[in-house]
């Protein structure tokens, strides 16, 4: 942490986390794939799957899976957001003592830490068993919709200790710098969730398809096989933190150095699910507007809720290397912060900064050149029960129910072309934003790294709410058209860039460049 060259540090100690947050991102990229193609199902599978809400009009089921997914994944992020900020805490802390010599706070932030995040799952918990039929209830209108979204909502949240100790044992692992072990814990629960989403998705051999619940039991599970090799790897091997019984027992200044970092963190990643509420809230409005406008065709809300929704999972996977850096970094950041070494806190920094440049360059090519085929993978025509034409009938009879059927294959044709079309032009516009948001990222993490995340916190109000959903929502109400919401993105990321940057400068002149004024920390 203190003497290899900065360039190579960062690599070393992030590829592992690249690694396995690429996989954790795939893997729901892959609940997004396998629910997108739930309309290839036998018909009577279906029926199964929807039951008293089962009709030959039920509309584009895969459609419905993806947009409630992308209901239902606010709350995911509020939750992710609060195992993530508190195991940020975790990890800014047990760098720093380490930093300082302090072994003995390090285990005491460690143990202190995995008592905290299994009590806000037990609150998670709750919200699963009590909340999911209300929640979805008050996010859409649409009875197939809220159906499925309560399942998965109540499955996800109701079983999520396995999330929250795996993700606070990663950030223990990560601040020795153990990094390979949070490879290992995050491909364990990926592998597992990827094998088991076709298996009761669409269901295979014995086991039926399951659809929506489905994809949220293969990912309950791949959470837990995920913390069980998290428990074992921090209890069974040998590295520097060594919990005790004692360090189990809430400190309250242990707690306060945690939530320091830990609950501007929170808030930071807490407001992606206050903007997700907005934009699903703006499409939702959005949606209903065009079907006031051509009623009877296509169910304009579902089909916008649904791609942004997938497009949301989509850009995880660009942003999972940047991700990757940020987490090496906070270590090495805090290290040497924490050191008093100014000169290689700022090389590493600056290093980051070119890293995840370059990294969401080759994102935006990638979304800019390959938005169709991308989107195409996401969607799926409707299977049509068609009338059968008997002999029977007479040419009126015939005429009549072959025009009925084509128009029913043409409203499946039509809602296909709606999803890719829509996913295409987010990806190709959204994605115009990526580099201003990699500098933005990098920001955050000096800002966490320095125990100022308070700054964290300004920026990503000012990116995803002051700024994000009002433009969003003028957008809309100016242009009529979902393309306008798309800008938005960009728009906001560069004025938020702009506001990083000052507040960094700040960050340099009162806390990093006094350090050259104090004694170096070495061994």
């Amino acid at each position: 942490m203190g003497t290899e060259r900065e360039g190579r540090l960062l690599l070393s100690l992030g590829w592992p986390i690249i690694v396995s947050m690429l996989v954790q991102a795939l893997y729901n990229i892959v609940d997004s794939y396998f629910v997108s193609h739930l309309n290839t199902l036998p018909a009577e599978a279906i029926q199964r799957l929807l039951g008293d809400l089962y009709s030959a009009d039920a509309g584009n089921v895969s459609n419905s899976a993806l947009s409630a997914l992308s209901l239902v994944y606010p709350l995911q992020m509020l939750m992710i957001s609060v195992a993530v900020g508190t195991s940020v805490g975790i990890n800014s802390l047990i760098s720093r003592r380490l930093g300082e010599r302090r072994i003995e706070d390090a285990n005491r932030a460690a143990g202190n830490g995995l008592v905290l995040l299994a009590i806000s799952a037990a609150a998670f918990t709750v919200i699963g068993l009590t909340l999911s039929n209300v929640y979805m209830q008050w996010m859409s209108t649409d009875a197939i919709v809220q159906r499925m979204g309560s399942h998965y909502m109540s499955i996800c949240l109701s079983l999520c200790i396995g999330v929250f100790l795996s993700c606070g044992i990663e950030r223990i692992m990560t601040a020795q710098g153990r990094t390979i072990f949070a490879m290992f814990m995050q491909l364990t629960g990926a592998i597992v969730n990827i094998a088991l989403d076709r298996v009761f998705v669409l269901g295979f051999w014995f086991v039926p398809a399951m659809g929506v619940k489905g994809a949220a039991i293969a990912t309950v599970i791949g959470q837990f096989a995920s913390m069980l090799l998290a428990i074992i790897l921090l209890f069974a091997t040998k590295h520097e933190i060594r919990i005790g019984r004692a360090d189990y027992k809430l400190n309250r200044q242990t707690v306060k150095e945690i939530y320091r970092v830990g609950l501007p963190s929170i808030l930071m990643q807490a407001v992606s699910t206050v903007m997700l509420f907005g934009m699903n809230a703006v499409l939702n409005a959005l949606g209903a507007y065009q079907d006031g406008i051509i009623p009877g065709k296509i169910k304009h809300p579902i089909i916008y809720t649904g791609a942004f929704g997938t497009y949301f999972k989509l850009q995880s996977i660009i942003f999972m290397p940047v991700f990757g850096l940020t987490n090496a970094a906070m270590s090495v950041l805090g290290y040497n912060f924490g050191a008093r070494n100014r000169a290689r806190f700022m090389r590493a920094f600056k290093m980051l900064l070119i890293y995840c440049c370059i990294f969401m360059t080759f994102g935006t090519i990638l979304f800019q050149t390959c938005n169709d085929p991308i989107s195409k993978i996401f969607s799926s025509e409707k299977q049509v029960e068609l009338i059968e034409i008997t002999d029977t009938m007479t040419e009126e009879e015939r005429a009549e129910v072959k025009a009925e059927n084509d128009e029913k294959q043409a409203l499946a044709a039509m809602e296909k072309e709606a999803m890719e079309s829509t996913l295409k032009r987010a990806l190709r516009i959204i994605s115009i934003g990526f580099v201003f948001a990699a500098a933005g990222i990098t920001f955050n993490t000096a800002f966490g790294a320095t125990d100022t995340s308070l700054y964290g916190a300004i920026v990503s109000l000012q990116r995803q709410l002051i700024v994000l959903l009002p433009v969003a929502a003028l957008l809309a109400l100016i242009t009529k058209d979902v393309d306008g919401i798309w800008w938005a993105f960009p728009i906001s990321e560069f004025i938020t860039l702009v506001v990083a940057g000052l507040l960094f400068k700040r960050l340099y002149r009162k806390k990093i460049k006094p350090l050259d004024d104090l004694p170096v920390i070495t061994d």
